[in-house]
């Protein structure tokens, strides 16, 4: 019986990069659900309009949004980097930068606000929001193509992929949603939706970062 060589663990420092990178943005994220929860409702409005929260009578949450979206994808990218490094289909960096660059325009346009007729910005932050939430389930579902046992990603190719999927159907969900909102007038439940979205792309992110770490 041949025995294969034991699966190593990627890149120790591209893996603590990134769970460094998704940390900061899950505490940013916390932080304006505790202090906006008076602002920004989590069922009915968007991640993206806590850019209009405010603390206090002067200080506007934009910056902590904008970090939040920034060290998603800066851990991201880090990701991204270990993946390079395990020298994985070429596809999966590619729609991992997609990933990062939509995070990143994300940050540098804000969405419109609640209500309000539509904008430029809103609608590059809208589609690069979408761009970036469809490339990482399909960054995943390549990462995790069979390609032979010492792939790194292989033992946990099962979750990854269930969550890519999960992942893909929120998004579905999602877009659906805002046509039938836009075409209809009715108001859904968005902010749901897309927090149920943001807690399953971590929680993949962190199923991918894993093998970066440790083989196990």
């Amino acid at each position: 019986m041949t025995t294969l060589p034991p699966v190593r663990a990627v890149s120790p420092l591209h893996g603590k990069v990134a769970v460094a990178g998704i940390a900061v943005a899950i505490a940013i994220s916390v932080d304006l659900h505790l202090r906006l929860s008076a602002q920004v409702s989590p069922i009915w409005q968007t991640l993206s309009e806590y850019v209009y929260g405010r603390f206090g009578a002067t200080d506007s949450a934009a910056p902590l949004f904008n970090a939040m979206c920034l060290a998603l994808a800066l851990g991201s990218l880090a990701l991204l980097a270990g993946i390079v490094k395990a020298k994985r289909p070429r596809a999966v960096p590619a729609l991992l930068g997609l990933w990062c660059t939509g995070l990143a325009v994300c940050a540098a346009f804000p969405v419109d606000p609640h209500g309000e007729a539509r904008s430029l910005s809103g609608q590059v932050h809208n589609y690069a929001a979408l761009l970036a939430f469809l490339a990482l389930p399909a960054a995943a579902w390549v990462l995790t193509r069979r390609t032979n046992a010492e792939c790194p990603w292989e033992p946990r190719r099962t979750t990854i992929r269930r969550l890519a999927a999960a992942s893909a159907l929120v998004v579905g969900v999602l877009l659906g949603s805002f046509i039938w909102q836009l075409a209809s007038g009715e108001e859904l439940t968005m902010g749901l939706f897309e927090r149920v979205l943001f807690t399953v792309d971590l929680m993949l992110l962190l199923t991918m970062v894993r093998p970066l770490l440790k083989p196990r």
